[in-house]
């Protein structure tokens, strides 16, 4: 999936949730670390197993802990964000989401189609895939920052944020 989706989907989770947006747009940019690994050409390798997200957090979030509730929510919602990218990547192909416990990467395909002739039949499926979990170094990697699906639907969700955004601000303009 791409980086634009992996940012629209927890910005517009966190502004739904009642986070503001000059808050919830830096947490936004946390769901993109798992796709740090493809800078060292390889990918969805253990940055997407959320076993490995929570244990790393671990630290960050006793230290938030240690230094008062206002930081402790931001680190909740941080680790809301990153988690939030393999979960995503889970329906988009094989993913190491519970590496080392588990030691297949699995894939979560889900599809409705209609077919629609003489009559509407609907088909749906449901498929839990898994493969052995393999890190391997690439020699390159086609990494594309948004396609033409991917953009639009950020824009959609993003442009709804800016809209409530907007109407939240003329309802200040017309109290005052």
């Amino acid at each position: 999936m791409e980086p634009v989706i992996h940012f629209a989907v927890p910005l517009f989770a966190l502004t739904l949730a009642g986070v503001e947006l000059k808050r919830a747009l830096p947490i936004s940019l946390l769901a993109l670390m798992p796709d740090l690994d493809a800078l060292f050409l390889v990918h969805r390798s253990i940055s997407h197993s959320l076993i490995v997200v929570f244990t790393s957090a671990t630290p960050f979030l006793l230290l938030a802990h240690r230094l008062g509730r206002g930081h402790l929510s931001t680190a909740l919602l941080g680790l809301l964000s990153v988690s939030s990218h393999p979960i995503l990547d889970l329906f988009n192909g094989y993913t190491p989401i519970l590496w080392p416990l588990y030691g297949y990467s699995l894939w979560v395909k889900i599809g409705l189609t209609a077919y629609i002739g003489g009559s509407l039949n609907l088909q749906s499926s449901i498929q839990i895939l898994t493969k052995p979990t393999e890190f391997q170094l690439l020699q390159s990697l086609d990494a594309p920052i948004f396609t033409g699906e991917s953009l639009i639907v950020s824009a959609i969700l993003v442009a709804s944020l800016l809209t409530r955004g907007f109407m939240k601000f003329l309802r200040r303009l017309h109290r005052a």
